[in-house]
């Protein structure tokens, strides 16, 4: 019903009187084709229209003016007098052919479309490249809309998190097809390396209903390279001082102007043993994993597309109390980590747009999914598997004009999965049919709205539905602010989620209903509303953008992940509140050509009831402050400076053990540096180097009971910043052509 008012009022406030019509040119041959982009204005007024992609117009009338002027360039104007209402058809006439003219634009390596009713963050190649960026958990190091961090002392895997939640409440999708999620929610994003990525679409507070109904903090969608427009060869090299050591070699070929095809590889290994602090632990696990991507474009030229690919993974790891410890350290059963990873996947995608109407199609989107895991943690066994399937329909067009446009679409989600933790079963199958609708809205360049809704039915949670809207609105020229709310919906993996935990020696307690299958828990439900005011002006006759985003996330239900009790984990239905709240301003200068700037600072809070009371969420910083620096010379080098400072972080409480095993409720804030250089020899070749927290700031004694690590108070979950400290690399990339910048 909230809805329905919001799209009334909306029709009501901007119901006006309007003249439609169409702005052609006639071709040589005699046949007609629309004009895209060209101005239609009351003479004498301020007034006025551009055309769309098929050369449509719709223009409000004003009083005691009926004289409208259409203009091109490169055409004659057109002035004409109407008093009715029919559809106008307006042909214009070339008056001459123009010389060639060169449109410099400097673009920056973060974009956010001035247009879009959802704020949009456009991350590109060249936003990906002011850092190592070996893979998608490691591209947001320059953003501070997402943060970074550990999450444990043994596996060496960062975790990403957004709006004060942890990355499994984002959407994380490939070509706006899921990805990262189930079983590969925290391994995942190392699956995608940053080579492969052409750009990043991160998308905060409420998403699109056609992207499905999981996201409850965000979108975060990723573009990889297309065959079509590709280098023929492009190879990146990595390697720093922890051993980790990483080839791509991309390969793209365009058998014609209907068929392209492109292989991605990728190879990563560490074989050197690392224990930088003397805990008689590896700072991170040894092992490889091969990585490979074949797909394949099809186009007919005549309004046909699609896309063909698959992929294979293979990952082995190794980690846990290291060989070379001291004697006092070592144990008489060594605690090993590992893990071994198969996964197979293809996707495909097909779609059709109208000839003779361009704002028309229908497109279909399919993929499956195999994915095999075996884990273990010293005493720990987890084992998994999970069979998944995906198919999505979408069919957008226009009620009457392009001012009006809609998507329509069914959709179906299976997720099959087989979990074992210490030889007790927790299987589940999920079926979710769907049907979903989305609106748009658009009043000229001064209003725009999008209200979306879906169905889904799951076939054991039932039915439930997922509103979701947001609206755009230019308060003047350079002003824009948007507003959008919506729910979110998804199935906790308890486990898989929380792998961190498992390289412990808490007890996990999952207080669920057995009727329900898997976990036995409710699913999560929150409420994310947020607002966005954005600022573009010149300082100094240099562009500038000023942010202030402000969200907020409420929780219907939650999956508790309660670690109160350092010796153990547990798990039960939100009983109560759970929310976060974040505010973030953010300014982006062009202090002059080359030389850019990011300054931003963010607040969050973030609470939830545990059985204990009320607490701050543990290893969420309350205050971020983050500065980046951009320059590049003409004679192709390029640096790079990030330095960010973090609050202090509540630490889950260790009262309950021996004093020896005690540590701090808050961890102390800190700060973290990190710097590259890249130079470049025409477009074919280029050398980066860089350090990582520059400062060496490391959490000392990051394991508790290290030296004991088959006690009852063994944890190396408990980590708050850092644990190798200073870090330097060196990469290279080439290709024949043309090296991305």
């Amino acid at each position: 019903m909230l809805l329905l008012c919001l799209l009334v009022f909306s029709a009501k406030l901007f119901a006006q009187e309007t003249f439609t019509g169409m702005v052609m040119e006639e071709t040589k041959n005699g046949k007609f084709k629309p004009i895209p982009f060209a101005n239609v204005f009351w003479l004498g007024s301020q007034t006025g229209a551009v055309t769309d992609t098929n050369g449509s117009f719709e223009i409000p009338q004003i009083a005691n003016n009926s004289t409208l002027v259409v203009s091109y360039v490169g055409y004659n104007n057109d002035t004409l007098q109407v008093t009715k209402k029919n559809k106008l058809t307006i042909v214009l006439r070339p008056y001459e052919m123009l010389g060639e003219v060169s449109v410099v634009y400097e673009r920056r390596g973060t974009e956010i479309s001035y247009l879009d009713p959802m704020k949009v963050e456009n991350i590109g190649e060249k936003e990906l490249f002011k850092a190592a960026c070996c893979n998608l958990s490691e591209s947001f190091e320059t953003n501070p809309s997402v943060d970074v961090a550990y999450a444990d002392a043994v596996t060496g895997t960062k975790q990403i998190q957004m709006l004060g939640l942890d990355g499994k409440y984002a959407q994380i999708t490939r070509e706006s097809m899921p990805d990262v999620r189930g079983l590969s929610a925290v391994q995942g994003l190392t699956y995608i390396p940053g080579t492969w990525i052409e750009s990043i679409q991160l998308n905060k507070g409420a998403g699109s209903v056609v992207n499905g109904f999981e996201s409850l903090t965000g979108q975060i969608n990723v573009e990889l390279k297309k065959p079509e427009n590709a280098d023929p060869l492009f190879v990146n090299a990595y390697v720093n001082q922890g051993g980790r050591t990483e080839l791509n070699v991309d390969a793209a070929h365009k058998f014609n102007e209907k068929v392209s095809t492109m292989v991605l590889v990728h190879g990563n290994m560490r074989p050197i043993e690392v224990d930088g602090n003397n805990d008689g632990f590896l700072d991170f696990p040894t092992g490889q994993q091969i990585n490979v991507v074949n797909r394949w474009k099809f186009t007919n030229n005549k309004g046909w597309e699609g896309q063909l690919a698959g992929r294979g993974i293979v990952e082995d790891r190794s980690g846990g109390q290291y060989f070379g410890a001291p004697e006092d350290n070592a144990s008489p059963q060594p605690y090993k980590v590992h893990w071994k990873t198969n996964r197979a996947e293809l996707w495909g995608k097909t779609g059709y747009v109208f000839k003779n109407a361009k704002f028309r199609s229908i497109g279909f989107q399919g993929s499956v999914l195999y994915h095999d895991y075996k884990s273990g943690y010293g005493n720990t066994v987890y084992n998994a598997n999970q069979q998944s399937g995906y198919f999505n329909s979408i069919y957008q067009d226009i009620l009457g004009t392009t001012t009006h446009k809609y998507k329509v679409g069914l959709s179906l989600m299976y997720d099959k999965y087989d979990e074992q933790l210490n030889g007790v079963d927790y299987n589940r199958t999920e079926i979710v049919p769907g049907a979903f609708a989305e609106y748009t809205f658009s009043y000229f360049e001064k209003f725009a709205l999008v209200a979306g809704l879906r169905a889904d039915y799951h076939n054991y949670y039932g039915l439930f539905f997922t509103p979701r809207l947001h609206m755009r609105y230019e308060i003047k020229e350079g002003s824009v602010l948007r507003v959008s709310g919506g729910k979110g919906t998804r199935t906790a993996n308890v486990v898989a989620d929380n792998q961190s935990l498992l390289a412990s020696s808490r007890t996990w307690i999952i207080l669920g209903d057995n009727q329900i299958q898997g976990f036995g828990l409710k699913q999560e439900k929150a409420w994310n509303f947020g607002a966005n005011f954005t600022q573009n002006f010149r300082l100094n006759y240099r562009p500038a953008t000023f942010a202030l985003d402000a969200y907020h996330t409420e929780f219907e239900n939650q999956t508790v992940i309660d670690r109160e009790d350092p010796t153990k984990v547990r798990v039960y239905n939100l009983v109560g509140r759970s929310f976060a709240t974040s505010l973030q301003a953010q300014v982006d200068y062009s202090i002059y050509r080359g030389f850019d700037a990011r300054i931003a600072y963010r607040w969050y809070d973030v609470e939830t009831d545990y059985s204990v009371g009320r607490l701050i969420s543990p290893f969420v910083a309350s205050h971020r402050a983050f500065i980046n620096l951009s320059y590049e010379t003409k004679s192709e080098w390029k640096f790079d400076y990030t330095v960010q400072w973090q609050g202090k972080k509540r630490i889950p409480s260790t009262l309950d053990s021996p004093v020896v095993y005690q540590v701090g409720s808050y961890s102390p804030d800190l700060f973290l540096m990190n710097a590259q250089i890249t130079k470049s020899w025409g477009k074919k070749f280029a050398v980066y180097v860089g350090m990582e927290n520059m400062t060496n700031v490391k959490q000392n004694n990051p394991l508790i009971s290290a030296s004991d690590p088959y006690g009852a108070y063994f944890d190396s979950s408990m980590v708050w910043g850092p644990i190798f400290g200073r870090m330097t690399y060196l990469g290279i990339r080439w290709s024949p052509k043309s090296v991305p910048n």
